[in-house]
């Protein structure tokens, strides 16, 4: 009976045995072909099983970091995050290679739950997948304001509230940071809307300012785990630990309003004959215009709407600022719109190409005070090699923006506010080349974007001298003790200054504009 057992008993191991050794080849080739494209990856810091690096980020300031990195590992770098890769580029050989040499294969951009599927923002054209829509969506930039030819029709809107800006100013010199946020949501509501905002307070314009400040939080590195454990979006709201369900559910309703109102308001207008001239009113007046295209001019508008006023606005404050810290290049501009513009005018988009001074001044504040230092990001859609690098499919694209424009072999002296490297015979590269974006992907309010901010600029400097007060910044320090808050969309933190106008001929042009 124990013979007729052991042969049983004998076979039964075996199996066993066989078993555990194919499992063990197999968890040995799995963990050699992982190893292996691991080590194709870019370099960069080592992470922790599963979360990866999510505890090395910062709470703010996440280039700072990330610029860290690439001084120690190279302008190619990988960061894992919660079992997502982070491709962080931060010289323009890598960026042109990926996102403008391979624009068609590095066009869309990555998918994370919360900013996209829960609240919506891929409604909005920076977000939205490169499908027909976006596609109708750079359409009706380009039609109304792809050039500078083309954003000529606007010029009388932008020097109106830029005008307005200037009013109001006078008026209660100690809230710039009001009157520069006002500024740019009642510009973004003429263009999209033709809509003039009421002075002190419009529920528009802090609609938009709501919607604004919600985007950067959820554009914060790690902010919700449901970006990183999509499943966790079937979780329902009423569920213990869904808070995220709950934001999203306030966020995408504050997100519809600032799509919805406006745009209803301007059909409302168009039936009874009110309608101002704007881009909404001017599309929904084409002849080409069906209903079947609503959806992607509404969104279009909201667009403009919100990404006008909140980069206006960023990038103003910072010039701002920079001419507060900087005055010896601010009396070298304002020297020169008196010889070219006079004290009897407000300086026009004409007199632009005369003034390469205060061109300078603006490229320099957009360079020193980078407003999106991450850029936009992109996704690879399969595996990809550069350089012998892997980039696995799936991975996230990020181009370290601030980096390259503080690059000391090609901006010497780059934390400092230098006008004169500008008005060379080889100038640097442009910083809108960086700021607004690469390839397919470039920001299509750019052209739009640079009009606002030079006419402002121009005025401002013709008619206000801005000097620092007691509490106020001494330098334009960029570390995370300094000036800036920190943010995805980096502005700076609110500052005090002394703004008075330049002379009594420039009062007297201040107080005229009540009575154009």
């Amino acid at each position: 009976m124990y013979q007729d057992y052991l042969p049983v008993k004998l076979g039964a191991v075996t199996a066993v045995e066989a078993i555990l050794a194919l499992t063990c080849v197999y968890v040995a080739y799995y963990g050699y072909f992982v190893s292996r494209r691991n080590s194709m990856l870019p370099p960069g810091p080592k992470g922790w099983p599963i979360v990866g690096n999510l505890f090395d980020m910062p709470e703010s300031f996440h280039w700072l970091k990330y610029y860290e990195w690439s001084k120690q590992y190279g302008p190619i770098i990988s960061v894992r995050l919660l079992g997502r890769t982070i491709i962080i580029l931060s010289s323009p050989k890598y960026v042109s290679e990926i996102l403008e040499k391979r624009q068609m294969v590095y066009t869309e951009r990555p998918v994370f739950t919360m900013v996209s599927e829960l609240v919506g923002w891929d409604q909005i054209t920076v977000l939205m997948p490169a499908n027909t829509l976006w596609k109708e969506h750079r359409r009706n930039f380009n039609k109304l304001f792809g050039t500078k030819k083309t954003i000529q029709k606007f010029y009388g809107l932008e020097i109106y509230e830029t005008r307005r800006f200037m009013r109001n100013m006078l008026r209660t010199t100690d809230k710039l940071e009001d009157h520069i946020r006002y500024w740019g949501g009642s510009l973004a509501l003429q263009v999209s809307y033709g809509y003039e905002s009421n002075n002190g307070h419009d529920d528009l314009i802090e609609l938009v300012d709501e919607a604004m400040e919600q985007f950067t939080i959820l554009s914060k590195p790690g902010a919700f785990m449901v970006d990183f454990i999509p499943w966790l979006k079937y979780i329902p709201a009423w569920f213990p630990g869904a808070t995220f369900q709950r934001t999203a559910q306030h966020y995408r309703k504050t997100l519809s309003d600032m799509i919805d109102v406006p745009f209803q308001m301007v059909k409302s207008r168009l039936k009874a004959g009110t309608a101002s001239q704007s881009f909404t009113s001017d599309l929904l007046s084409a002849d080409d215009y069906t209903d079947g295209k609503e959806f992607a001019l509404k969104t279009s508008a909201a667009t403009i709407y919100a990404g006008g006023a909140d980069t206006t606005v960023g990038l103003m404050h910072g010039l701002f600022l920079i001419l507060m810290l900087y005055p010896e290049a601010r009396k070298k501009a304002q020297e020169e719109l008196d010889r070219v513009v006079g004290p009897e005018r407000l300086p026009n988009y004409n007199d632009r190409e005369n003034l390469p001074y205060v061109e300078a001044c603006l490229k320099e504040a957009n360079r020193l005070h980078t407003l999106v230092p991450t850029g936009g990001t992109r996704v690879a859609p399969k595996d990809d090699i550069v350089d012998g690098y892997l980039i696995p499919k799936g991975a996230v694209i990020q181009p370290l923006v601030w980096a390259m424009l503080h690059d000391p072999e090609v901006y010497p002296d780059p934390f400092e506010f230098v006008p004169e490297r500008w008005l060379v015979a080889n100038p640097p590269p442009h910083p809108r080349e960086m700021m607004f974006g690469f390839g397919r992907r470039i920001c299509p309010g750019m052209v739009l974007a640079d009009a606002s901010l030079w006419i402002a600029c121009a005025m401002f400097l013709a008619l206000y001298d801005i000097n620092p007060v007691k509490g106020s910044p001494t330098f334009f320090d960029q570390s995370v003790t300094g000036c800036l808050d920190g943010k995805f969309i980096c502005h700076p933190k609110p500052f005090k200054s002394e703004i008075k106008p330049r002379n009594a001929k420039a009062e007297a042009l201040i107080l005229s504009i009540d009575n154009e």
